[in-house]
C-alpha cells in the first residue's frame, strides 16, 4: 500500500514530526511518501491562506494518482481543496480533521477544541465555534479554548513547544470542568507533540487528527473502497488555465 501525504504549505518544517509519528503507527506494509506544495503560504491560519493553498494542493494530489499511489491524505486542519479532490480522484482521499472529527462524535457527545491563540486571543475566554455547524454534517463543537498567546500560532510552535504544551493542557481542564466538555480535539497538524501531552494528563478522549487520518485512509484501502462518484463526480474536461 502506497501513500501520499500532501502538507498544503510551502516549507517543509513539518515533514519530519509527520514522518515520525507516520512510522510509528502505519501498518507494516504501508510506504508513505510525504511531499509539500511547491507555491503557496507558509501556514494555514485563515479563508485566506486556504484559498492560496487549494490549486496547488489539488495538483499533487493528481500527480498522486498518476505515480500509482494507493490514497492521498491531504495534511492540514483546515482540509483545504477536500471535496474538490475527492471529485478530481479516483483514488481514496481524506483530510485530516473530517475523519477525526467524525471519530471524536462516536467516542463523545460533547466536543471541545483547544489550540494555541494568535496575539489579540484573551486565553482566559471561553470562545464559541462560529462557521463550523453542519460541516461534515456534524454538530458545531461546544466550545473553543485557547491555551497561550503567541504571535505566529503554527510557525511559532517548535520555539515556544513547552508553553503550548501546559498552556493548552490548562485551555482543556477549563473545556472539561466549566463547558462540560467529555472529548478533546486539536485541530491542527502541526500540534503533534502537544496532543500526546494532552493523552497523557487527561482522563478523556484526545484525537489525534494525523494518526486517524492515516488509520482511516489505510482502512478504506484495505476495504477496496473509495470516495461516491454519485456524491463526488468527476469534474468535466475543459480548458483550464493556470
Amino acid at each position: 500500500m502506497k501513500i501520499k501525504v500532501v502538507v498544503p504549505v510551502s516549507t517543509n518544517k513539518w515533514n519530519e514530526i509527520i514522518r515520525e509519528q507516520y512510522e510509528e503507527c502505519k501498518d507494516p506494509e504501508t510506504v508513505i511518501d510525504i511531499i509539500n506544495i511547491e507555491k503557496g503560504p507558509e501556514s494555514i491560519t485563515s479563508i485566506y491562506d486556504d484559498a492560496w493553498a487549494e490549486l496547488f494542493t489539488i495538483r499533487e494530489a493528481e500527480r498522486a494518482e498518476e505515480e500509482g499511489y494507493d490514497g492521498v491524505i491531504l495534511y492540514c486542519g483546515m482540509d483545504p481543496a477536500l471535496e474538490a479532490t475527492k471529485q478530481a480522484l479516483s483514488i481514496p482521499v481524506v483530510g485530516i480533521s473530517e475523519p477525526s472529527l467524525h471519530l471524536a462524535y462516536q467516542l463523545g457527545k460533547k466536543l471541545a477544541v483547544v489550540g494555541p491563540g494568535g496575539p489579540k486571543v484573551d486565553t482566559d475566554k471561553n470562545y464559541a465555534t462560529f462557521g463550523d455547524k453542519g460541516r461534515y454534517g456534524l454538530p458545531a463543537p461546544i466550545s473553543r479554548r485557547y491555551g497561550v498567546t503567541i504571535e505566529r500560532p503554527v510557525l511559532d510552535i517548535f520555539d515556544k513547544m513547552d508553553e503550548i504544551k501546559k498552556g493548552m493542557l490548562e485551555a482543556a481542564k477549563k473545556a472539561i470542568q466549566e463547558d462540560g466538555a467529555d472529548i478533546i480535539y486539536a485541530g491542527c497538524g502541526a500540534l503533534i507533540e502537544p496532543v500526546q501531552y494532552l493523552q497523557e494528563n487527561l482522563d478523556v478522549p484526545v484525537i489525534a487528527n494525523s494518526a486517524v487520518a492515516l488509520k482511516t485512509l489505510e482502512m478504506i484501502i484495505k476495504l477496496g473502497l473509495c470516495q461516491s462518484k454519485i456524491a463526488f463526480p468527476k469534474p468535466p474536461k475543459k480548458k483550464r488555465l493556470m
